[in-house]
């Protein structure tokens, strides 16, 4: 190992020769991604889960993000409850099933909230509830820069046992 160099000395062999590598180098790029998150309602699950939430007894009360109380929940207020909360760390447009383009950030925020949803006790109750497999919405990533693409997100199942609420 070489002793510690002073300001002004020399550089060393070798760091005369990773100078000169590092030159042949290209110049660095910085390239952004945007991010879209596309939700594909699971429309048959989405149907049980709002007859559950308002008909069955469930003693864990609705979360706050949830506009309707029990009995007046629809399966479309279900879904544009789900879409406004997630939109609130969203970065772009927020559609029926889509919010893009979003921050590296912002999708981070994104997936965090699908875990706040999972993790409600009410929604546990309904999903617990309903028959094996069922699940809010397939989600789906997609992404630009450079090029274009999307893939499924593949969300961790929580512990047993609670319930996967998006896929």
């Amino acid at each position: 190992m070489e002793p510690m160099r002073r300001p002004g000395d020399p550089p060393t062999g070798y760091e005369s020769g990773f100078i000169k590598e590092s030159a042949l180098l290209s110049e660095p790029t910085i390239e952004s991604a945007l991010f879209g998150v596309t939700l594909q309602w699971n429309s048959k699950s989405i149907h049980e889960f709002v007859r559950v939430a308002n008909t069955e007894r469930i003693d864990n009360q609705p979360p706050v993000w949830m506009s309707q109380p029990r009995g007046h929940i629809t399966e479309q207020v279900l879904k544009s409850d789900v879409m406004a909360y997630l939109a609130g760390v969203s970065g772009g447009l927020t559609r029926e099933n889509d919010l893009a383009p979003n921050t590296l950030q912002q999708h981070w925020n994104i997936t965090k909230r699908f875990a706040h949803i999972e993790d409600e006790d009410f929604v546990q109750a309904c999903m617990a509830r309903l028959g094996p497999g069922a699940y809010f919405a397939a989600v789906l990533v997609r992404f630009e820069g450079p090029g274009f693409g999307a893939q499924p997100a593949c969300f961790m199942p929580p512990p047993r046992p609670k319930r996967q609420v998006f896929l």
